[in-house]
């Protein structure tokens, strides 16, 4: 059995598209195969609503509706896995709030993940002196991980 976890952006279609196929079809006949479908939305911007942090309170506010964009997230997710990943294939999606790679990376972990699939833009000057999420996950992932080009 290999449990894979197809990390994606929800506001890339074309780049997440491609990284769910290519995950099935890594998973496809492969038995007891399954696919976790995750997407992170970045943590609170220091200082922006750092009343709440401070208070402990990160469900969000008015200004910062956290639980209702991660509720969002959710339901897209389930629906982009009911169109795209195969009901015997399919094992649950996940939400987090925070950095990308920690996030991917924490999730791998608590859910025994074998392999992640995530996509990865063309590099840029600014990628080679801070390192793009791809590259992080790939260097701190306890697992295997699959890079997808755009």
């Amino acid at each position: 059995m290999t449990n894979y976890l197809a990390s994606i952006d929800l506001a890339e279609e074309e780049s997440w598209k491609s990284i769910i196929k290519k995950t099935v079809d890594m998973a496809t006949g492969l038995e007891g195969s399954q696919i976790y479908l995750m997407t992170v939305i970045p943590g609170i911007t220091p200082l922006v609503d750092a009343r709440y942090a401070i208070r402990g309170e990160m469900h969000g506010s008015e200004e910062y509706p956290l639980q209702q964009w991660k509720d969002d997230a959710e339901k897209k997710l389930k629906e982009i896995a009911d169109k795209h990943i195969p009901k015997n294939l399919y094992a649950g999606v996940v939400v987090e709030n925070g950095t990308v790679y920690r996030e991917v990376v924490e999730a791998a972990k608590d859910l025994n993940i074998d392999q992640i699939v995530m996509g990865a833009h063309r590099p840029s000057l600014a990628d080679f002196l801070l390192g793009p999420n791809s590259a992080r996950v790939a260097r701190h992932a306890g697992c295997s991980v699959t890079v997808v080009r755009d």
